[in-house]
């Protein structure tokens, strides 16, 4: 899994590549000359207006984890992510809880020189010319589309991710470029082999999208599109079925109750999706043009899939902390099915739709941003080589350049950890690092605490209020 995965994605990725400049010509044969220039003239502005906002991190552990683990296959081809590091010789890995598909194209990207912030945007606004492209293949109204398009590239919430470095962008970008294949496809047979590794790619993004093996059935995609997809699943099934086994958070019997998550989110996330005035370009339209139009209608139905899977989750509230972002997931579908009923009021649309972007995306959450101000103007008082003890290690290492160890695994064999940061030359003294993610485990927290008591001296290092850095320091009675 460590080496084979990646080598495969990385594979199937070229495969995407070399198919995509004749699929791409599917696109330039449909769409009239001066459709193409403002296809492009929206792609470029839909990646200024991310650019200038500069990056935003949003998902503040997810983020710096997909980092993390992009840099690994970057520099060894191995998938892993970091729970120790920070210093040579001192490096505990583990298997991602992550399919790789995100992980795979940024670290190639992170190869070539670019950056995650940049690489976020490049999706984001990409993910506008295949929602244009799906829609044009669907209805044959080029008008329609560019407005569609238009609409998804300027949705506030969509540039606000698209400014931040989790993998939500990458995942609506290959949700968007399955749903352009399939239906170019329909049209087209020779595209099979695209659409085919098309969706192979997306399954393994996020496990979610394996949503759009169902939507190619009810297609009537042929099993040579839908069977090479459905075997890719197997490799993020076999991921999620390892998780349930070591009962991560989001696979363990205390977070899979779907029906009991159903119940407790879909009334205030249907309320919140009816309350987002900038939605309403892309629900109205859409809901007109499924009553009106077959193709809109199938749309439609993927999308309540979304809509219910999300709300089956146990953090499927769309209205907590970043759990907005799986609203993008629901809307994607609905953008394109819109373009069924834009097309005559494309340009009443499009002017409305940037009116309503002119109010700016959300901005991050204030209490993760908080965290990163103070943790940034905190790192000079860390004692050069000690580690810092936290629940979001990958956060602590990009931020502060300090090594950081997952506090569980302190927990769990505190005498292993000393031997081993003992033998790589780390200080004497120990850092914890107390923030949002410390806070939603106070059990664990005091518990490790309590461990620490024995052999430490303990004397605050730091504190905005919120958040603290805790200076341990070895008493003589400690082993050393």
């Amino acid at each position: 899994m460590a080496s084979a995965y990646p080598a495969a994605l990385a594979l199937l990725l070229a495969g995407w590549l070399a198919l995509l400049p004749s699929a791409l010509g599917r696109l330039g044969r449909r769409c009239s000359a001066n459709g193409l220039r403002l296809l492009a003239a929206l792609v470029f502005a839909a990646l200024a207006l991310r650019l200038a906002g500069g990056p935003a991190h949003r998902v503040y552990y997810d983020e710096f984890e997909h980092i993390d683990i992009a840099r690994h296959l970057a520099a060894s081809g191995t998938f892993a992510e970091t729970l120790v590091g920070g210093l040579p010789g001192y490096d505990v890995l583990r298997r991602p809880t992550w399919p790789g598909g995100h992980h795979v194209a940024l670290a190639a990207f992170l190869t070539l020189g670019g950056g995650s912030f940049l690489w976020s945007a490049l999706l984001s606004s990409l993910s506008a010319l295949f929602v244009f492209w799906a829609a044009l293949e669907l209805f044959d109204d080029e008008r329609g589309a560019l407005a569609a398009a238009f609409v998804w590239a300027v949705l506030p919430l969509a540039v606000s991710y698209g400014r931040a470095s989790d993998l939500t962008s990458s995942s609506l970008f290959w949700i968007a470029a399955s749903l352009a294949a399939l239906h170019a496809r329909e049209r087209e047979q020779g595209l099979n082999a695209f659409a085919a590794v098309t969706l192979a790619y997306a399954v393994n993004v996020r496990p979610e999208n394996a949503l759009l093996l169902a939507y190619g059935a009810l297609l009537r995609a042929p099993l040579r599109v839908l069977v090479p997809a459905a075997a890719a699943a197997a490799f993020p099934a076999a991921i999620a079925l390892a998780n349930r086994a070591e009962a991560l958070p989001g696979y363990s019997a205390s977070t899979t109750e779907p029906l009991a998550h159903l119940a407790r989110q879909l009334l205030p996330n249907l309320r919140w999706l009816a309350e987002r005035a900038e939605f309403f370009l892309i629900v109205i339209p859409a809901a007109l043009a499924a009553i009106l139009k077959r193709p809109a209608a199938r749309l439609a139905a993927l999308s309540a899939a979304f809509f219910l899977l999300y709300n089956c989750f146990f953090r499927g509230r769309f209205d907590t902390g970043t759990e907005d972002r799986y609203a993008l997931s629901v809307l994607l579908p609905l953008a394109v099915a819109a373009a069924g009923a834009l097309g005559p009021a494309a340009v009443p649309a499009a002017l409305l739709a940037a009116g309503l972007a002119a109010g700016g995306a959300p901005p991050p959450d204030a209490e993760r941003e908080a965290s990163r101000r103070f943790l940034e103007r905190s790192a000079k008082l860390i004692p050069e080589r000690a580690f810092v003890a936290a629940f979001n290690p990958p956060f602590v290492r990009e931020v502060t350049g300090r090594p950081s160890a997952w506090a569980f695994l302190i927990l769990e064999d505190l005498p292993r950890f000393e031997a081993e940061r003992s033998r790589v030359g780390s200080a004497p003294q120990l850092v914890l690092y107390k923030d949002w993610a410390w806070r939603s485990r106070p059990e664990e927290a005091a518990r490790l605490e309590t461990s620490l008591s024995v052999g430490y001296a303990a004397r605050p290092l730091a504190d905005n209020g919120l958040d603290f850095l805790v200076l341990l320091t070895p008493t003589p009675r400690a082993p050393r």
